[in-house]
């Protein structure tokens, strides 16, 4: 389907073929398939929306698109639980699971082996459920050893690393890694520092300033 750089545009093909198939039903028959064996439906076209928005590297024109479901489209969401979870845990500010499978989204069809770039697809799930922890631990934390993150998150302290670097470097987060010591420094707002005691996601965390 689409390379990495391309996943918001096409979410947003994919929101323009759900609108165009809600307002006018009678442009393709139910589970019609069409060239290289997609399916026009309107459960696929929406749950390739909300997938390609899910992969796409945080921004502000992702975030604007999730809000947008839940304003409006809160009503087709809710016929779809699974769709409803992931956008909510998406605009949390709380930890959330980063295994794919927990999600249930292992028949959608951008993650499909029929489905060029499909691992890379599931990789991008993967990285963005991090990502989206680690965005929500700086919000918390201005000092924290990368185990420490490795431990909250329930992911390999490699795989953490890398997750940081590239969120530094494209300015996702501003923060650097102090090898020797193992600890990240995260410069963010001073609100940090005021909180003592942090519930993420069902993780309760109690902390000291700047530690």
């Amino acid at each position: 389907m689409c390379i990495r750089d391309r996943y918001l545009d096409c979410a947003e093909c994919y929101k323009e073929i759900y609108d165009t198939l809600v307002r006018n039903p009678e442009v393709f028959k139910d589970n019609q398939t069409i060239e290289f064996g997609f399916k026009v439906d309107q459960k696929t076209i929406l749950e390739n929306y909300v997938l390609f928005l899910a992969i796409t590297t945080h921004s502000k024109e992702q975030l604007a698109h999730l809000h947008d479901l839940k304003t409006n489209y809160i009503q087709t969401l809710e016929r779809h639980p699974k769709l409803l979870r992931l956008v909510n845990d998406l605009l949390s500010n709380e930890l959330i699971s980063t295994k794919p499978a927990d999600f249930g989204f292992d028949t959608v069809e951008i993650f499909l082996k029929t489905v060029h770039h499909y691992e890379q697809h599931q990789k991008d799930f993967r990285r963005q459920l991090v990502q989206h922890n680690i965005r929500v631990l700086e919000k918390y934390y201005r000092k924290i050893y990368v185990a420490r993150v490795s431990e909250l998150l329930n992911v390999p302290k490699e795989e953490v690393e890398v997750e940081i670097c590239e969120m530094i470097n494209i300015g996702l987060i501003f923060a650097k890694i102090d090898r020797v010591s193992g600890i990240c420094l995260l410069y963010t707002s001073d609100a940090a520092d005021d909180l003592l005691c942090v519930d993420l996601g069902g993780r309760r965390i109690i902390k000291k300033k700047n530690t």
